[in-house]
C-alpha cells in the first residue's frame, strides 16, 4: 500500500472519529472484561515493540494503561475501549498515530467553524459564506467558558505535536459538541451559546444558535486552481500530494510558466500524500550543475513486520552505503552524515541504521531549469508528505518559504488490529528528522517570512498571504 493512501486514510478516519464519531465504527457491543484485557496486552506489546515515536516525549504510556486495567475490570463497550485508548495514544507526539474502529459519544455539533488566527480562531459559516456576525470575526467564548477551556479539554484528543498541530486538530475535535461538553461537565442542550469579538476587540456581541445534527467539514481552502496570474505570475495550486493529481498537475503547467516573471506554489491546507511531488518540481527548481541535496535522515523501528527495504520504496531512503546511490549522491550522503546531530538519540538496538534523501534532478527531457524567484506558500495544515515537500525546498536558490508554520509530521504508519475488537491503532515505523536535527513531529516547517492571513480570508475575502507573495516577486523583479 503506497504512503498516501495510509496517510490519507488515517487522517480522514481521525477527522470521523473525532467529529461525527464514526471511523468506519462497528455497532457499539460489550466487551468482557477477558477481552478487554487481550486487547491491552497486545496494545501496549505494538507500542512497546512497533512504535517510533514511543519514547520521543517521555510520556508514561505503561501508567495510563494501568489505570485503564483497573478502570475496565467489569468490561467496557468497544466505543468506551477505543475511546481511552486514543487518549492513552495522544500523550505522545506522533501526528499520524490514532486509534479508529471505536465511535465518539454525542449527536449534537458545532453548527460553525473555526479557522485558528495566531492566538484567536475566526468563526464562520460552514459553507465559508460569511462571519457569524458581520464586523466581529473571532469567537471568545462557547457556553459561557472562555474558547482556550474548550480547546484545553479537547486536546486529550490530540498528540503533543507543534503548538500549530495542536491548535488545529483541536478545533477539529471541537465541532463534537456533546462530546466536549461532557467533558467539560456542561449541560447538554439544542443550543450553543457564542460571544464574538470584533478585531479590535473593543466590542463583543452574543449568539444563541441551534445546534448542528452533522459535523461540519472544512474542506481544502483556498479552492483555487493553478493558473496564471496578473503581472505574468505563474500560480501553481496543489491542494494534496497524490502522485496522480500532483504529477499531471505538474507537468501541465511548468511548461506553461516557463516564461513567467516568477513564480508561486500554493500548498496550503495541503495534508500531505506521496513524494513524488517534491522530487518533480525540484527537478524543475535546481540548475543542472547542482549537487544532490540531502535534507531528511530517519530510521526505523526495528521489527519482523518490516523489511531492510521498509524506507526504499515509499520514501526513497537509503542507508549511506546503499547500492542506490549515485556517486554524486554517495559523496553528498557522507558528508551530511558526518555533520548530522540529532535532537533525540534513538534507543540502542530499537532502530535501523540512518537512512537518507538525496534529491536530484530528475533525467527528463521534458524537465527545464525554472531559474525564476518562487514563493512557496504554508499554514498549519500543511502536514507529512507536505512537511518533506516544505523541508527539501527550503533553502534553495530562488525559493522563499512564506506564510505560517506547518503542523509537522512524519511516521510511515502501520496499522494494529487490537485483539478481536473492530478497533485498530495506527502507529509510526519510522523516526524522521529535519537537515538541523528536529524532528518534524513536534516543530513543522518554518517559513523564511511569517504572514498571516486576514479574518475575511476565510470567507473568499482579502488574500493577504499571496498578496504578500506577489508583491515580493514583483519587487524581484524590478531589482537590477
Amino acid at each position: 500500500m503506497r504512503q498516501f493512501r495510509i496517510v490519507t486514510t488515517l487522517v480522514t478516519a481521525i477527522g470521523m472519529a473525532l467529529s461525527s464519531g464514526g471511523i468506519g465504527a462497528q455497532s457499539d457491543r460489550p466487551l468482557e472484561p477477558a477481552e478487554v484485557e487481550r486487547a491491552l496486552i497486545v496494545f501496549q506489546s505494538a507500542l512497546n515493540e512497533r512504535w517510533s515515536y514511543r519514547h520521543a516525549n517521555g510520556a508514561n504510556f505503561d501508567s495510563a494503561i494501568a489505570v485503564l486495567q483497573t478502570k475496565a475490570g467489569d468490561g467496557m463497550s468497544v466505543d468506551e475501549l477505543g475511546l481511552e485508548l486514543h487518549r492513552i495514544l495522544a500523550l505522545g507526539m506522533d501526528g499520524h498515530s490514532g486509534v479508529v474502529g471505536y465511535r465518539l459519544p454525542g449527536k449534537r455539533f458545532l453548527p460553525f467553524l473555526m479557522e485558528p488566527l495566531g492566538d484567536r480562531f475566526v468563526a464562520i459559516a460552514t459553507n465559508r459564506s460569511a462571519f457569524l456576525a458581520d464586523g466581529f470575526p473571532f469567537v471568545t467564548e462557547i457556553d459561557g467558558r472562555d474558547l482556550g477551556e474548550w480547546c484545553r479539554a479537547a486536546a486529550v484528543m490530540v498528540p503533543r505535536g507543534s503548538p500549530q498541530l495542536l491548535r488545529y486538530r483541536s478545533v477539529s475535535v471541537l465541532r463534537n459538541l456533546e462530546f466536549v461538553r461532557g467533558r467539560m461537565g456542561l449541560p447538554q442542550r439544542d443550543s450553543v451559546d457564542v460571544v464574538l469579538a470584533r478585531d479590535d476587540g473593543a466590542a463583543r456581541k452574543r449568539l444563541t444558535l441551534p445546534v448542528a445534527n452533522a459535523s461540519p467539514s472544512y474542506g481544502v481552502w483556498p479552492r483555487d486552481s493553478s493558473r496564471i496570474l496578473p503581472g505574468n505570475v505563474g500560480y501553481l495550486r496543489l491542494p494534496n500530494m497524490v502522485k496522480e493529481f500532483t504529477d499531471r498537475e505538474i507537468r501541465k503547467w511548468m511548461p506553461r510558466f516557463r516564461k513567467t516573471a516568477g513564480l508561486i506554489v500554493d500548498v496550503r491546507d495541503n495534508n500531505g500524500g506521496d513524494r513524488d511531488a517534491l522530487l518533480l518540481l525540484y527537478s524543475f527548481l535546481a540548475a543542472p550543475g547542482d549537487p544532490p541535496r540531502v535534507f531528511t535522515a530517519a530510521a526505523y523501528r526495528l521489527h519482523p513486520a518490516h523489511p531492510d527495504s521498509h524506507l526504499a520504496t515509499n520514501h526513497r531512503m537509503f542507508r549511506k552505503d546503499a547500492a542506490e546511490w549515485s556517486d554524486a549522491q554517495r559523496r553528498v550522503v557522507a558528508a551530511f552524515a558526518t555533520t548530522f546531530k540529532p535532537e533525540w538519540d534513538l534507543p540502542a538496538g530499537q532502530f535501523s541504521d540512518w537512512h537518507y534523501m538525496a534529491l536530484t534532478r530528475l533525467d527528463d527531457p521534458t524537465v527545464y531549469h525554472y531559474a525564476r524567484p518562487t514563493v512557496v506558500l504554508l499554514n498549519g495544515r500543511c502536514f507529512s508528505a507536505t512537511d518533506i515537500f516544505l523541508a527539501g525546498l527550503k533553502g534553495m536558490k530562488n525559493v522563499t518559504l512564506l506564510g505560517s508554520p506547518s503542523s509537522g509530521g512524519s511516521a510511515f504508519t502501520q496499522e494494529v488490529v487490537i485483539g478481536d475488537t473492530p478497533i485498530r491503532l495506527r502507529i509510526g515505523s519510522m523516526a524522521s528528522f529535519q537537515a538541523d536535527g528536529r524532528l518534524f513531529d513536534g516543530h513543522g516547517i518554518t517559513p523564511d517570512v511569517v504572514v498571516e492571513p486576514a479574518p475575511d480570508y476565510f470567507i473568499g475575502g482579502t488574500d493577504r498571504v499571496l498578496a504578500e507573495a506577489i508583491r515580493r516577486l514583483g519587487r524581484k523583479r524590478r531589482s537590477p
